[in-house]
């Protein structure tokens, strides 16, 4: 029997990360929803990157909507084969596919976002990539 709490621990790791990422999301959509708050972050944003042109007022709000529903999707997408993986992983009963499903959301999520999902994909890529190479070790004269 292959003991597989290194995986599930870097697959609980990368889950949480992923936790705090759609709570970022949300707290984008609510942010989008509160007018008074959504015009203090864009004065803000404007303040601070003087030579960067901002879109306009609308079009931010729209950005803050449909970044923090790709965000949610996407940790949600992302814990939910972490769950998956650590359910195949238990008892060893069926590793490679775990492996396989961590490497996908792991490499997907890490090209569709950047910053924070960054090191949540990691901890999935590295998972799922010793649940597909971890062997099992044989004793000699059994």
């Amino acid at each position: 029997m292959i003991n597989r709490k290194i995986e599930v621990a870097l697959i609980i790791i990368g889950a949480a990360i992923f936790i705090f990422f759609g709570v970022s999301g949300a707290s984008m959509i609510m942010v989008q929803n509160d007018e008074e708050l959504a015009t203090q972050l864009y004065e803000q944003f404007g303040q601070e990157s003087p030579d960067v042109e901002l879109p306009a007022y609308p079009e931010f709000l729209e950005t803050l909507q449909t970044g923090g529903i790709m965000i949610i999707v996407l940790a949600v997408i992302a814990i939910i084969a972490g769950v998956l993986a650590i359910l195949m992983l238990k008892g060893n009963k069926r590793p490679k596919p775990a492996g396989i499903l961590l490497l996908i959301a792991g490499v997907l999520i890490g090209f569709l976002q950047v910053g924070i999902a960054l090191f949540g994909s990691l901890a999935y890529v590295i998972a799922g990539m010793m649940a597909l190479l971890k062997k099992p070790k044989y004793e000699a004269g059994s």
